[in-house]
Parts: structure tokens; sequence; C-alpha cells
């Protein structure tokens, strides 16, 4: 994904949950932050970021938040990438889900339940199949972690992966990591203590967990590679 011309400035102040302010030379302007998790250890004071200007003037933050840096590397904060992302991999096939060959007729946004999932889709041979997106941010290290916040929706997500590998569906929980230099993936614990058993149960169920990571630069983010993904690795937070 290339997002184009971008300007690199400061992080200023987080002013409220979806807003920041930015220094670009001698200018302070606000940009819209779409991500919703807390981002504590990125939007520090002083860290550069990239940010683009929004597509509608008149919008009262002209500019849209793509990347932080931090620890030498770019880290994309951009909620809607991870979804775009996995989409476009798995209709060209750079993609692949388990036990589930492609290529791939690939529905977004399809309701299952009480949920709406990300992606529903069917092999050419007729296997019918559900895939759930999120985007983790968070790393210390070598290692990413999901969540950085709690995440009721993220919960109800994987309940109903659970009832789909369940009911026969094939069932895939994909972590996109928006940042490069990363060997393993895990659930963070502390943030949210019901989301790892519940993924436990997901797993036991049917439900395969792919974790995916990207290479990522100010202005642009593409999938890399394949890293493992366990349950039982420790995280614990870099201090800020």
């Amino acid at each position: 994904m290339d997002y184009g011309t971008v300007e690199i400035g400061r992080v200023v102040k987080r002013i409220s949950r979806f807003t920041v302010t930015v220094a670009c030379d001698d200018t302070v302007v606000a940009a819209h932050l779409s991500n919703t998790g807390r981002n504590k250890e990125l939007l520090v004071p002083g860290h550069a970021i990239s940010i683009r200007k929004a597509q509608n003037p008149d919008r009262k933050t002209p500019y849209d938040i793509i990347a932080v840096q931090r620890d030498n590397r770019w880290i994309n904060i951009d909620s809607l990438a991870p979804n775009r992302l996995v989409n476009a991999a798995l209709r060209d096939g750079s993609l692949s889900l388990p036990g589930c060959p492609g290529p791939y007729v690939v529905h977004p946004e399809t309701t299952y339940r009480d949920s709406r999932l990300d992606f529903a889709g069917h092999t050419q041979t007729g296997q019918e199949w559900f895939a759930e997106t999120k985007g983790v941010t968070l790393a210390n290290g070598t290692r990413a972690a999901f969540p950085d916040a709690p995440t009721t929706r993220g919960l109800k997500h994987v309940h109903t992966l659970t009832a789909a590998a369940q009911e026969g569906y094939k069932a895939f929980l994909v972590f996109v990591i928006q940042l490069d230099g990363i060997h393993d993936a895990t659930i963070y614990r502390d943030r949210f203590p019901a989301l790892a058993p519940a993924i436990a149960t997901a797993q036991a169920a049917g439900v395969q967990v792919l974790a995916v990571t990207c290479a990522s630069g100010p202005d642009f983010l593409t999938l890399a590679r394949p890293v493992p993904f366990d349950l039982n690795l420790p995280f614990s937070e870099v201090v800020v």
C-alpha cells in the first residue's frame, strides 16, 4: 500500500481520542487518528510521525496520521490498512489460508450470526470460510502482541469464529503486524485477560490463527511474511 505524498513532523500532543497535534516545520496542525488503541508508547511528544492531507479540505482535522517512528522503525497506525492489505492479498493469491487452497471468491463485511466479520468467501471447490483481521501495533523488540487496549468487539469476533468452526466452516483469525522486525506474536494477557482463553477455545474448535508481519515506512505498508503465533509467549509493555 503506497500512501503517496506524506509529510514528516513531530508529535506534539494527543488532545482527544481521535486528534493529535503535529509540528511540521514551524506550523502545528491537527491530524486525525483512526486507530482506537491506546498508542501510549507511540504518540510520545517528539516522536517522528508521518501525515498526509485529507481528501476533504474542509475537515476540522486537515491531515490523517499514517505512521509513527519508534526504536528506529516505522509503525503504521492506519486502522484501515490491515483489511485493505488482506483483501488484496486474498484476491491476488499472495495470502493463502491454511487447509483452504485458493483461488478464493471474497466477500468483505459479511454478517454471520450477530457479528459482522471482515471477510467471507469460498474456494473453487465450494469450501466456505470466514476470516477476521486485526491490526497489531504493539511490540517489544522482536515480539508483537495484541491487543493494546481492551476490545470487547474483538472478543465477540473470536466467539463468532468459534461458532462458525463448530458449524463446519473454515475460520481464520488474521493478525496483521503493522511494522517490520518482528519474529513472533502473542496475546497481551494483562491488557485484556478474557481474550487469550477465548482464542484457546477457538483454536480447539478449529479456528486457525495467522500472524503476518509487514514491511513498513512513513509512506507505505506491505504484507511481508508469516511469523509464529503462540498464546503462551510472555509479553511485557515497553515503559514510555
